[in-house]
């Protein structure tokens, strides 16, 4: 045995060393941001493993928003985004300095079936026009002037744009306001806006997703999606007055031009922008995305050593030169050599502790050598300590008996059985008061909860309470995050949130109920376990893949088989069919929330109606009732409070829902989520919030999202009182039969 000690103490001497001295060769480098360099940076993180081995970049597209507000917060090394740093987030991330990455670009796509092929010409005066409401057909005198070789039909376009705060939306509205002095003046720029019209979808893929799948419909993609899902799209007038079609030359011939005159990596971006670019050839809607670091690497936490410090500008330094040669084979414009030489200049000046750390090739670290210190010192002391134990380990084997060893097991058991006595008997005060206090911990521990969540939230919305006012936060309609305009208004998410939760109860609680009257007292029990299995599978279907069928499969039968009919039939007499059906819209919304409740009502109906008597039945039979009438008459009075506070929890749960709610509503804004028509595209509390506030970056911004919180929080407690009143009213009118 003490062989064997002595052996396995000599190997892990040997190897836990090692193994440390390797994890401490590795240094992790992480960074978070815009979501549009994420192909390009995932490939430079590949790449650039495959000459150091020992860097491990992590990086999480989270968008710009939150990459800026991560960085400014100094949890990450790097940030990355689209839209150059304002001079209020200068002020959170003093000492930032911008690393153009790479180039993007957006194009126009359309889905128009008379025009399959690219080449639709339209200016920025136009989409302007288009994206403010005022140019609603797409056979517009403006439109059909600049095509009249194309045959544009009499049909209503559907705008689309992003749902989500995005840099992809900040550089789309630049070119607006550079184009238009009347989208200047009523939306402007930024992350996000305040859509005049159009149904919002998430990500450059639910956009795409919209126009493929809408006829009549145009939206904004970025270039690198676009040609890798091979969209249709719109050549572009320029600032010469050239029609130009989006591809890699034009769009670095835009930023060529603008290159001599950029800033130094530690001045004020904020006026930088490359949209509307001069040259005749330049594509006009075209932008920089960016690295941030800190000038003084020091400054952040992370960055904890000079090894890493280095690393991470090693890394930034072979990214914009060696990496480059990645960018256009993913749909990225390589950098210019005036852009290159900027960034070089830029890292010179880096610096950790006061010393720069820009280095040259790629030499191993010092604070990252292995010596063989880290393997002897170990291993003597691993060995010392492995053979004392061995040596006590065999004297004390020697000085046992056998008796002494049956007379320590039997007092072992009566130990133990001593101690557990206690715990066997019944009727003892002291453990009442201990199980007392248990219980009672444990529901205090809930009111708890409660009150640490409403003290949050409250204090967080404090800001936008003070500003806005209360009552007119709460019956405002206004929803502008642009900096310098911001105001907030949560009446239209209010009616969307109950518009939608309201559809989702009249459909889904009679199925519900249906389900569970079948399941107990028709269908036989082969059958019924089957049933019951399924519907249990229904409810641990995550939201999100409820979200992302209804996204790209359900929404089309309902638009093609519901409300397509409904609106040819009803549409010119009853308003709410009046608009044009799309699919995305709080109808279906409200539909899709319908399926998903129903699981859990039906789980719980199921119970309740299991749980009346059968002298209940047996009675209501003995007079003679059908099934029905049994139903009607002994089921429904004896559970009709249970039945209700099933169809509450199934409320609460579509007044809650975010994820699937945000990929089908359509994610209007403004007055405009207040829906005219069961079609139109709207927006709920929880909806706005996810869809926000990764990009809130100004601290009214965030405020008003936390009192939307606040609104939802009032708003659940509401009705759960109102359920608690309306269940002991029925109670008490309704007594149950014995």
């Amino acid at each position: 045995m003490l062989i064997v000690l002595l052996l396995s103490a000599f190997i892990v001497s040997i190897f836990i060393p090692f193994g440390i001295s390797l994890a401490a060769q590795r240094i992790e480098l992480n960074g978070a941001g815009a979501t549009f360099p994420f192909p390009l940076i995932d490939t430079w993180r590949v790449e650039y493993q495959k000459i150091k081995s020992e860097i491990n970049i992590n990086y999480q597209s989270i968008g710009s928003g939150g990459g800026v507000k991560q960085f400014s917060e100094k949890v990450i090394d790097f940030g990355a985004t689209d839209a150059p740093l304002t001079s209020s987030e200068m002020e959170k991330a003093r000492g930032a300095v911008h690393i153009p990455e790479t180039i993007g670009s957006i194009i126009i796509s359309y889905n128009i079936p008379q025009v399959p092929d690219k080449g639709l010409k339209l200016t920025g005066p136009i989409l302007a026009g288009i994206y403010l409401g005022e140019i609603k057909k797409w056979n517009d005198p403006q439109i059909q002037k600049l095509n009249p070789d194309l045959f544009l039909p009499a049909q209503s376009i559907i705008v689309a744009h992003r749902s989500d705060g995005s840099g992809t939306t900040y550089v789309w509205t630049d070119y607006l306001s550079k184009v238009s002095n009347e989208w200047n003046a009523q939306v402007g720029k930024g992350k996000s806006v305040q859509w005049p019209t159009g149904i919002g979808a998430p990500g450059n893929e639910g956009v795409a997703s919209t126009i493929k799948s809408t006829p009549y419909s145009i939206g904004y993609v970025e270039l690198s999606y676009a040609l890798t899902t091979k969209m249709t799209y719109a050549y572009l007038e320029n600032h010469e007055g050239n029609f130009i079609e989006p591809s890699i030359d034009s769009v670095r011939a835009a930023v060529s031009s603008s290159a001599k005159s950029l800033p130094k990596g530690g001045q004020s971006w904020e006026l930088v922008s490359t949209t509307n670019a001069p040259g005749k050839d330049s594509y006009p809607i075209s932008s920089f995305s960016y690295l941030l670091l800190y000038k003084e690497l020091s400054l952040s936490p992370k960055i904890d050593s000079i090894d890493k410090a280095k690393a991470l500008v090693d890394f930034v330094s072979w990214a914009i030169t060696d990496g480059q040669q990645f960018a256009d084979d993913l749909g990225y414009v390589a950098l210019p050599n005036d852009v290159v030489i900027l960034n070089q200049e830029t890292l010179s000046s880096l610096t950790y502790k006061g010393q720069p750390v820009l280095t040259t090739g790629f030499e191993t670290y010092s604070g990252t050598s292995v010596n063989l210190v880290s393997f002897v010192v170990p291993a003597i002391i691993l060995l010392s300590i492995a053979a004392v134990v061995g040596i006590i380990y065999v004297r004390r084997k020697n000085q046992r008996s056998s008796l002494e060893e049956i007379t320590k097991i039997e007092a072992k058991k009566e130990l133990v059985h001593n101690r557990l006595s206690p715990f066997l008997l019944k009727n003892t005060s002291i453990r009442d008061k201990i199980f007392r206090v248990i219980v009672i911990g444990a529901a205090s521990y809930t009111m708890l909860l409660l009150v640490i969540a409403a003290i949050s939230i409250f204090s967080g919305s404090a800001k936008v309470f003070h500003d806005e006012g209360v009552i007119e936060f709460i019956i405002g309609t206004d929803w502008n995050a642009v900096e310098g305009r911001e105001s907030y208004g949560a009446l239209p998410y209010v009616v969307g949130t109950l518009i939608s939760s309201g559809i989702a109860m009249i459909i889904g609680v009679p199925i519900s109920l249906g389900i569970a009257i079948f399941i107990v007292e028709i269908a036989p029990h082969r059958m019924a376990i089957p049933l019951l299995f399924i519907i249990e599978l229904l409810a641990a279907v995550p939201s999100i893949i409820y979200g992302l069928w209804a996204l790209f499969v359900f929404r089309f039968w309902v638009r093609d088989f519901v409300e397509v009919p409904l609106h040819q039939v009803f549409g010119e007499t009853i308003p709410i069919f009046a608009k044009t059906p799309f699919g995305l819209d709080i109808f279906t919304a409200g539909i899709v929330l319908a399926i998903m409740i129903i699981p859990t009502v039906s789980s719980i109906s199921r119970e309740v109606i299991r749980a009346v008597p059968n002298t209940q039945r047996e009675a209501a039979y003995s007079l003679g009732a059908t099934r029905l009438e049994m139903v009607k008459t002994a089921i429904f009075p004896y559970a009709k409070s249970g039945l209700f506070g099933a169809a509450i929890l199934g409320l609460g749960r579509a007044v809650g829902e975010t994820m699937l709610v945000t990929m089908i509503i359509g994610n209007a804004i403004g007055a405009s989520a207040i829906p005219n028509s069961l079609f139109s595209p709207s927006q709920t509390l929880a909806s706005l919030i996810a869809n926000e506030f990764n990009e809130a970056v100004t601290s009214l911004h965030v405020s008003a999202l936390i009192g939307l919180g606040v609104v939802l929080f009032l708003l659940t407690i509401g009705i759960n009182i109102g359920a608690r009143l309306m269940v002991s009213r029925i109670a008490k009118v309704s007594p149950r039969r014995e």
